[in-house]
């Protein structure tokens, strides 16, 4: 079957998405949209448009009737349903085809199967693919919840034959009383009933600290399966993912063979054609359950396509046609890492949608081909209360995953969403934690890990001792973190922005290179109207630089101007005098009365100073995270390595 023009049953990113591969097979588009959706840009590069109704989904994108009329006004041969909303609706699909056009998924026949979670259950168990234990078959009262918690054990699920999207399941990891567990099935009930047309509920054991692994595939209506790889896609909250990624970290060789055997196996007895997801759980002990099919394009599908160099929406596309798949399952080549991280207009420590208007826009640098944005985006796009609130989606590529992580974070911290709330602090603070960098995480991930969201940045601040070496041991931590180090800069920089008429040389303290006979300290000697300005000078430019980027700051009081700072971490190095004395002798090939001369002088400049802005602050040692004594440590390197591990658990950086 030929097809001419498609029209897209969707919105947003998804449907500029469709377009563009529309475009280059040549087929022409309609984009149909809401009130709410008048002003995207999507629209201009749609071949036609078609207005369908009010912002509430109900009266538009959700509304099959006029939906269908679009189809037919524009002469659309085929829709494509995208994502979201109707895209997995027998009705709808069969609606379309009423129409007279082609629907790009599965047929009608096979949704209406698979809108029923039971029946893909059934069919698994039938043909020996492994499910989660519990009841294949929707329960009929509570005592069937108490004779499968019998079986099982606690914890279960009490889940929505048709539900999705992360909607109807309930925990139930102990029986309080009947009337408790009543409530909670006729609950489910409603929600089902009202939510997804179906009341049925099934029961099914909670299975503990899983991974969510999913395996993308294609099929043709000539019986060819063809699977593309796995995502990992146990980074979630509330039961929808943030992130995802492709291949997963523990996911072997083997694993995937099986995986693609039991995938191949479950959508031939389906007779499916079409693109489709399958859903698995990942116990701990290695063993895999099927839990679901996704009937259509996936959110997560430009990972796929990044690693396998395939376009899904044109093999859809093709499928639809009747066309036979022009790749076999030894073409599939994983290349690579890739990764996605969705980014909602929610709050990024409690996940609560923030509506709003965006106000400044910038996206990451794509210009490698390797930083993907799929967005609907620009300044001054009002995020509705009426839809899901995810933003948009950055998907990079990486020859492996710890160069796909570091890539990752630094597009996130290019991408500039103002005005409206949104979780990009949150991708950066899981793209540094530990656990999820080494790959040892699970679907609790978000509910246990302690994550540092707002982290964007970080800075150290490092008060010393002259002769404690701390300088050279700050320049070190610097090297290990992989962040920026300031020191005389600041000073310096000060200077210029004060306006004072002294040269750089003569207001260095630093300990290298300088003539340290003609060393001045002016902060702490030079009249205080002076002193006043150049502090005023030099707080600025740390709060700038504390706010540019993480990095380490070396010099007086540092630690006192940003000490409100959020993610401020203060050090103090210290060593015995003795000690101090021998590192200017040998370390920094200082005479030692000019060394012993040096000490006191700098000790004195240091202690006026800080008392005269940081005053009961700086004899306060309280203040400081860590005091750390550098003699107990054999070089600059060990207590540097000593210091970043401290670091990496205080913020739980990898």
């Amino acid at each position: 079957m030929e097809i001419k023009k498609v029209l897209i049953a969707n919105r947003g990113e998804i449907v500029r998405r469709i377009i563009t591969t529309c475009q280059e097979m040549g087929i022409e588009t309609v984009a149909v949209y809401s009130d709410a959706d008048k002003d995207a840009h999507y629209l201009a590069d749609a071949t036609e448009t078609y207005y369908i109704g009010k912002s509430a989904p109900v009266k538009s994108y959700l509304n099959m009737d006029i939906l269908i009329q679009a189809v037919k006004d524009t002469g659309a041969d085929a829709v494509h349903p995208g994502y979201g909303f109707l895209s997995e609706s027998a009705e709808f699909a069969e609606a379309v085809a009423e129409a007279r056009a082609k629907w790009i998924g599965p047929d009608p026949d096979i949704l209406k199967n698979i809108e029923s979670k039971c029946y893909c259950r059934n069919v698994a168990s039938s043909i020996g693919v492994p499910v989660t234990p519990g009841t294949i078959r929707p329960i009929k009262s509570i005592n069937e919840i108490y004779e499968t918690a019998g079986k099982v054990g606690l914890p279960i699920l009490l889940k929505l034959d048709k539900g999705g999207g992360g909607k109807g399941i309930q925990k139930i990891e102990t029986f309080e009383s009947e009337e408790i567990v009543q409530a909670q099935l006729e609950s489910m009930q409603r929600i089902g009933e009202m939510a997804f047309a179906s009341s049925d509920v099934y029961v099914e054991k909670s299975v503990q600290n899983p991974r969510h692994i999913e395996v993308q595939f294609m099929a043709d209506e000539h019986g060819h399966v063809v699977c593309l790889g796995e995502r990992e896609c146990s980074i979630q909250r509330r039961y929808q993912k943030i992130i995802e990624e492709s291949p997963s970290a523990v996911v072997t060789s083997e694993d995937r063979k099986k995986l693609y055997g039991y995938t191949s196996k479950l959508i031939r007895e389906m007779k499916y054609s079409g693109a489709g997801t399958v859903e698995y759980l990942r116990a701990q002990d290695g063993s895999y359950y099927f839990m679901e099919i996704n009937a259509r394009l996936q959110v997560e599908h430009p990972v796929t396509e990044a690693v396998t160099g395939l376009d899904l929406v044109k093999l859809q596309i093709q499928t639809a046609r009747g066309e036979k798949l022009p790749i076999s399952q030894e073409d599939v080549k994983l290349n690579g890492h890739a990764m996605e991280c969705r980014i909602y207009a929610e709050d990024p420590k409690t996940f609560n949608p923030a509506p709003g208007v965006i106000n400044e826009l910038k996206f990451p640098d794509t210009s490698d081909g390797d930083v993907r944005v799929d967005h609907a985006l620009y300044e001054g796009y009002r995020v509705s209360p009426f839809y899901d609130p995810m933003l948009c989606k950055l998907i990079v590529r990486a020859d492996d995953r710890q160069k796909c992580i570091d890539r990752m974070l630094g597009a996130l911290k290019e991408f500039v969403i103002g005005g409206v709330t949104n979780t990009i602090e949150t991708e950066i603070a899981i793209m540094r934690d530990r656990s999820f960098v080494i790959g040892d995480f699970t679907t609790a991930f978000l509910e246990r890990e302690k994550l540092n969201i707002g982290l964007e940045n970080y800075v150290i601040t490092i008060s010393r001792q002259f002769g404690s070496l701390g300088r050279p041991i700050a320049r070190k931590m610097a090297e290990l973190l992989g962040i920026e180090y300031y020191d005389r800069d600041i000073v310096e920089q000060a200077v210029r922005n004060s306006g004072m008429e002294i040269k750089p040389d003569e207001v260095m303290d630093s300990i290298e290179g300088g003539s340290y006979e003609k060393m001045k300290y002016p902060l702490g000697t030079l009249p205080e109207e002076e002193q006043d300005r150049i502090f005023k000078a030099q707080s600025e430019v740390i709060l700038e630089l504390a706010r540019k980027e993480s990095c380490i700051i070396v010099g007086r009081c540092s630690d006192y101007v940003l000490r409100n700072v959020r993610n401020h971490f203060s050090i103090y190095i210290y060593a015995p005098y003795e000690v101090r004395l021998q590192n200017c002798i040998t370390e920094l090939h200082i005479e030692p009365e000019a060394a012993k001369d040096l000490i006191t002088s700098v000790d004195e400049a240091r202690r006026s100073y800080a008392m005269h802005y940081a005053k009961e602050y700086s004899e306060d040692f309280t203040n400081k995270d860590i005091l750390i004594d550098s003699s107990l440590y054999g070089s600059v390197d060990e207590a540097a390595h000593v210091l970043t591990k401290m670091i990496k658990k205080k913020f739980n950086l990898s």
